[in-house]
């Protein structure tokens, strides 16, 4: 403990018993930040996409267009995809028929990651119905891009949509395709990290859930709480999917556990980033002193930086940081690498400073400590 600054075991204590600091502050002020929390995300959601939990208050170009239009054959799925919801909304898309067989399927505005939908062209997935007649398209199962997941699911979902539609048959409401055991797998570590450290402190299963942690929801189907996730929530709501489920219970650890005294549960317990840094930081090394200032000054730079960056998205300039946060550097098939370079970056430093990242930098976490 002597090779520790006093802020170091400051966050060790909190983040190995959060209750205790959420409990000491009473219920009202934890209901006053929730209402506050949920303010700025409603408030952002309209104005980053015009929606609320699936209601348009600025309808597009788009949503007043017939279903069908043009010469020949052209099939909208503004409306009749309504609910089919990719990572980031609706994933509408236009299919050009010509003679009863596609000619062309082009995808219409949407709020996904722009990198991640830009797979769907490289994968070859815009083109897989090409001269496929409408009944064919309506038959096939077409697989999914990896990195790309929710986009893909959600654009395969709307052509099968609009042929359907047009042969009259009952769209599809949601992403076709087999169960998807990789978001159950998932969503059980997610389970798990939310009840279990309600009754358990131990120290060997405190490390075992980071394991979990980082190669289930990180590596393998990069499941975690962002501003990209929780906007997508706030703009269109839930839907009757395993993937929506993943997201209200995530968002519940997230953003109500603190009302009823587990401030910080998420972060502690569930986040894969956070996690990761954790087992770094078991890297036995000398470990680096910041002083009860620094850590001040540090943290008051956290809160200035995520001030900015709300600002930010509320004037719609550089708005596209949600889509950049570190949390998605672990979808490596489609991450920049510049977010890769910087989780490496604090992954390294937080081997001689507790958690570098969640404490002075993540916008996020900075969202959640508010509650």
């Amino acid at each position: 403990m002597s090779e520790l600054s006093k802020g170091d075991a400051k966050e060790r204590s909190r983040k190995v018993a959060p209750a205790k600091k959420s409990a000491a502050g009473g219920v009202w002020p934890r209901v006053v930040a929730f209402v506050a929390m949920f303010c700025v995300l409603a408030s952002l959601a309209v104005v980053h996409g015009g929606r609320l939990f699936g209601h348009g208050f600025t309808p597009s170009e788009e949503e007043a267009t017939e279903v069908f239009r043009g010469d020949g054959e052209v099939i909208n799925t503004t409306e009749i995809g309504k609910d089919i919801i990719g990572y980031g909304g609706p994933v509408p898309v236009e299919v050009y028929v010509t003679d009863g067989r596609v000619d062309s399927v082009v995808a219409l505005p949407n709020n996904e990651t722009k990198g991640f939908f830009a797979k769907l062209e490289t994968g070859g997935l815009t083109h897989v119905w090409d001269g496929k007649t409408l009944a064919e398209v309506s038959a096939m199962e077409v697989d999914g891009i990896s990195g790309a997941t929710y986009s893909s699911r959600a654009y395969i979902a709307n052509v099968k949509a609009a042929a359907d539609y047009a042969l009259n048959l009952d769209a599809s409401s949601g992403p076709s395709g087999a169960f998807d055991w990789t978001v159950m797998v998932a969503l059980v570590v997610v389970l798990v990290g939310a009840v279990v450290p309600l009754f358990s402190k131990d120290k060997r299963y405190r490390m075992v859930q980071q394991v979990m942690n980082v190669a289930v929801l990180g590596f393998w189907t990069g499941t975690f709480i962002d501003y990209a996730m929780m906007l997508r929530f706030f703009e269109n709501g839930a839907s009757f999917t395993l993937a929506s489920v993943m997201t209200v219970v995530l968002l519940v650890v997230g953003l109500l556990y603190p009302l009823f005294g587990h401030s910080n549960h998420y972060c502690a317990w569930i986040c894969p980033y956070g996690a990761l840094q954790d087992l770094a930081g078991r890297i036995p090394v000398r470990k680096l002193h910041l002083g009860v200032a620094t850590v001040k000054f540090l943290d008051r730079l956290r809160r200035v930086m995520w001030i900015v960056l709300l600002l930010l998205l509320y004037l719609g300039w550089g708005s596209q940081w949600i889509d950049y946060e570190v949390f998605t550097g672990f979808i490596v098939e489609s991450a920049s690498w510049i977010v890769m370079a910087v989780g490496i970056v604090f992954v390294v430093l937080s081997v001689f400073v507790a958690r570098p990242f969640c404490r002075f930098v993540c916008p996020t976490g900075s969202l959640l400590k508010e509650v």
